[in-house]
């Protein structure tokens, strides 16, 4: 419920004074994620999984391209970016 993967059903829930129920893209921005095992989708690109990471933390659609490219300049693996994470070592 509260990351809006469940609807709420009644009541309401708050995070940080943000509402659940009418606020939840700002509720969404304000959670982490926390996978119970690899954070990497195999399937999915670096690229890809950067694009999918920035969204949910609500980073400007304009500025996600440009952030994976830094990113994997800084991470020094621009060579790999757009391989499937399921290839990575």
């Amino acid at each position: 419920m509260l990351t809006g993967d469940i609807p709420l059903t009644s009541g309401d829930a708050f995070v940080y004074t943000k509402s659940v129920k009418t606020e939840i893209k700002t509720v969404q921005q304000q959670l982490g994620y926390c996978p119970q095992f690899d954070a990497l989708i195999p399937e999915l690109t670096g690229r890809e999984t950067i694009r999918l990471f920035a969204r949910l933390r609500g980073v400007q659609e304009a500025e996600i391209d440009g952030l994976a490219d830094a990113l994997a300049v800084k991470l020094l693996f621009s060579q790999h970016i757009d391989k499937p994470c399921g290839t990575y070592r």
